[in-house]
């Protein structure tokens, strides 16, 4: 339900709780951005093969332990994903989140659009997306890491 809706909704009960600033931003792209981690997480943590999960309980392995040692290892990159996921949503919504002063970025794209400098607003929307591409491939790299490991 939470993806459905246009993320620029969110604004609207931060904004009724905490006016306007910087942690009205924090809130709305935290509800924005979490859902894929969490439903990423979950779905890795339950796609376990069903051998292993056998071979985990025939060892004696407690509940806590079979997570540690059997469930996380085979969740990391759906997990990894779900991480990846959530930062590109996040930066989805730094634009957004400048409509209510949040600062950097977002804020300054917003207000060179609102007084039509089309050179200033480029420049900070290649900055997001030079960001934004940096950080999607350093998530890739950690997550092949991670997989590699992990197996």
């Amino acid at each position: 339900m939470i993806q459905t809706l246009p993320p620029y909704i969110y604004l609207l009960p931060a904004i009724a709780l905490l006016g306007y600033g910087p942690a009205t931003a924090l809130i709305a792209t935290f509800i924005v951005a979490m859902p894929p981690a969490i439903r990423l997480t979950s779905l890795g943590i339950r796609m376990t093969p069903l051998e292993f999960i056998e071979l985990g309980q025939a060892s004696g392995l407690t509940t806590w332990q079979m997570f540690i040692k059997i469930r996380l290892p085979f969740a990391i990159p759906s997990v990894m994903a779900g991480i990846n996921q959530s930062l590109m949503m996040a930066f989805g919504m730094v634009v957004i989140a400048g409509i209510v002063g949040s600062g950097g970025l977002g804020e300054t794209i917003y207000s060179a659009v609102r007084t039509l400098d089309i050179a200033t607003s480029i420049n900070a929307a290649i900055a997001i997306v030079i960001l934004t591409m940096v950080l999607d491939r350093l998530t890739q790299s950690a997550a092949r890491r991670a997989s590699g490991e992990a197996r």
